[in-house]
């Protein structure tokens, strides 16, 4: 177990104010796991072809990214290909925003530009009534809780959800905002790596394209609560990670 790593394939870097101020993509994981960085290692794959050892992975969590997974960008299809082999195993595997939308095609799901227009802020998923019962929800939600605040920033979203997957929640503007296949591998549109400190930066740097489509970035601000279900999630995708290693 001491040399095996949870894997961070990283899909690309956060918007640079955003970065500047609170770290790369890799590093906002790193610390909402609260993980040493010792037992992660990051691969920068839109910048190098260069993809993990499989007998030293106890995890694989892919991150969010600019680039939109409809491009089909050559990294991201090589990446595709390379998960596949993990489709059969126990290692836990989670995708975020665009790794969310990368492990749904590889899956065999359909992505788009969601037609009903951006999603951003500090959203509220609702939970299907599977999510109680899966391993990485289950320990982090209680009964009487029938959705979750969590961060989101999105154009496209998975329009069609791969065969053989278990819908965990939705939101009134994503239908497949959060699944699990196969019991190892879960995606999150969501955010959890974000705080609400983060998010709400994201809405101001965003602010000039939030209007020219309608909405309103002051509601989306004056929305944001301080929450930390996201970070739970990772804290619990990392038990899992460490589970998986020590068997």
């Amino acid at each position: 177990m001491t040399d095996k790593y949870i894997a961070i394939l990283q899909t690309g870097q956060p918007i640079q104010p955003a970065r500047d101020k609170y770290g790369d993509f890799d590093e906002l994981f790193i610390n909402s796991m609260n993980i040493s960085q010792a037992k992660t290692r990051t691969f920068r794959i839109y910048d190098s072809p260069e993809l993990p050892n499989p007998e030293k992975l106890m995890g694989i969590l892919i991150t969010g990214s600019p680039a939109m997974v409809t491009e089909g960008k050559k990294w991201c299809i090589k990446t595709q290909q390379w998960l596949k082999q993990f489709i059969n195993t126990h290692i836990p595997i989670l995708g975020v925003c665009y790794g969310h939308q990368l492990l749904a095609l590889m899956l065999g799901g359909k992505v788009s530009w969601n037609p009903k227009g951006r999603e951003m802020g500090q959203i509220r998923m609702k939970l299907t009534t599977e999510a109680y019962k899966d391993k990485l929800f289950g320990k982090v939600i209680g009964a009487s809780i029938s959705n979750l605040k969590l961060q989101a920033t999105h154009q496209q979203a998975v329009m069609e959800l791969p065969k053989d997957t278990t819908l965990l929640g939705y939101t009134n503007l994503d239908n497949n905002h959060c699944f699990c296949a196969h019991k190892h591998i879960w995606g999150f549109q969501f955010h959890p790596e974000f705080t609400p400190e983060i998010i709400a930066n994201y809405i101001n740097i965003r602010k000039a394209d939030i209007k020219k489509e309608g909405l309103d970035p002051n509601e989306m601000l004056e929305n944001i609560k301080d929450i930390n279900n996201g970070t739970m999630l990772l804290q619990q995708f990392k038990n899992l990670c460490l589970d998986y290693a020590s068997r």
